[in-house]
């Protein structure tokens, strides 16, 4: 801005005791108002530079007020933009103080506080973190991880630090990869768990392949107790590979749904055959009861089956012997999982419960809730009979097949008195005419 100058505050003594000596001497000399008439001019002269002067400084003046508005403005703006975004975000100043912070930040680290004025190692305690804090004032940018319990869940964070070069302080922003940690620590999980299952079939198969080629070469009985294993294990593989490529095209986000009119009696009646010799032997019944609003349905056909045949498999595997396997079908409003996507052409007013009920051993509260995990079995599967092992997927492939479907699956569970699996289908039941 240019630089105004400012007019001599003294200047108008002069012309302005002229002017005054001339009035009163003029009386006798008239002669010198003639000067006093002059220096009434240089007074005006005077007063108009000070009336520039003045309109100078009053347009500088606007001028600031405009420039402070503008700032107030854009902080405001930038403050805004800050607080729109869901990364929590710290900024500090060279002593590591807190002199900026959004509202994830005060939500997610601050539990709600204004965090203004705090020091940043007195906010974040993980030692990994306070560090690449002070490195990045100094110019140095970083990451670190840090977990924190947030709303009784525990999350993780990147965290990436980099310096603020016109306050030689940092900014520091909090990414949530809780999701893609898990993800990353499921598929860990899951490649050593598929791993140890293919592993043990095939060590056994060996095992009886290289006794029969050896010491039960000549033992007629020896060998057929080593072809039935050979057998039984064979069995297991050819399953566990099924399940895990039907596990495979479900977990693929672009997996087609084929939508079409499923009459639910005739895929029930379907998906229990195979189970037809187990039910006999063990003296299983299998007995539906079908709301006739909720006996046909919209929906993927195969992914109905396949939902049907995984939940009666469990249901005759730890049924009590002599008992019934209830399918129950009934047409209720159901509330849509905002995680799970529903798919296009799935309008229907109202949604299908599907539930599986045996009177069987149940399943214990405490593993309630990592039964839908991959792999896992309950403890009795696992120490019980070969009959009752299976591979540990079938609630898995239960669980994405109704997530595909826009669905869910829940259970409910009393040791040693049942077990009912409750599938829950939103918008799959037309409007009848």
């Amino acid at each position: 801005m240019k630089e105004e100058q400012t007019p001599n505050v003294g200047g108008w003594t002069l012309p302005a005791s002229i002017l005054a000596g001339s009035i009163i001497i003029g009386v006798f000399e008239p002669m010198l108002l003639l000067v006093g008439i002059a220096a009434l001019i240089w007074l005006a002269m005077i007063h108009r530079s000070y009336a520039q002067h003045l309109s100078s400084l009053n347009l500088i003046h606007n001028q600031l007020i405009a420039r402070v508005a503008q700032s107030h403005a854009l902080t405001e703006l930038l403050e805004s933009i800050l607080d729109s975004a869901d990364v929590p975000i710290i900024a500090t100043n060279s002593n590591g103080e807190i002199i900026q912070a959004n509202k994830a930040a005060q939500a997610v680290l601050g539990s709600g506080r204004p965090l203004l004025g705090e020091h940043f190692d007195s906010l974040i305690t993980q030692t990994t973190v306070q560090h690449i804090e002070l490195l990045a004032r100094s110019a140095e940018s970083g990451h670190a991880r840090l977990e924190l319990p947030v709303g009784g869940d525990m999350r993780v964070f990147d965290v990436a630090a980099d310096q603020i070069a016109l306050t030689q302080g940092a900014v520091c922003t909090f990414t949530d990869i809780t999701e893609l940690s898990r993800s990353a620590t499921l598929k860990a999980d899951f490649a050593a768990n598929a791993s140890h299952e293919l592993r043990t079939p095939i060590a056994s198969i060996l095992g009886a392949i290289q006794t029969i080629e050896g010491p039960a070469s000549d033992d007629p009985d020896m060998t057929q107790r080593l072809v039935t294993m050979i057998s039984s294990n064979a069995t297991r593989l050819d399953l566990l590979v099924k399940d895990l490529l039907d596990l495979s095209k479900l977990e693929s986000p672009s997996i087609p749904t084929v939508l079409v009119d499923i009459d639910l009696s005739e895929i029930i009646k379907r998906a229990a055959e195979p189970f037809a010799s187990v039910c006999e032997r063990r003296g299983l019944s299998i007995q539906t009861e079908i709301d006739p609003q909720a006996s046909s349905i919209i929906s993927d056909d195969s992914l109905i089956e396949l939902i049907l045949r995984n939940l009666i498999g469990n249901a005759t595997k730890f049924a009590h012997e002599g008992t019934p396997i209830t399918i129950r079908v009934e047409s209720t409003p159901i509330e849509l999982d905002p995680d799970a996507q529903l798919p296009k052409g799935m309008e229907g007013p109202i949604g299908a419960r599907i539930s599986v009920r045996d009177e069987g051993i149940g399943i214990p509260l405490s593993q309630q809730t990592r039964i839908f995990e991959r792999f896992y079995q309950v403890d009795e599967a696992r120490d019980g009979s070969s009959a009752r092992r299976g591979t540990g997927l079938g609630l898995a492939i239960v669980k994405h097949a109704a997530r595909t479907l826009g669905g869910t699956i829940r259970v409910k569970s009393v040791h040693q008195q049942g077990t009912t699996m409750v599938v829950e289908l939103p918008n799959c039941i037309p409007e009848r005419q």
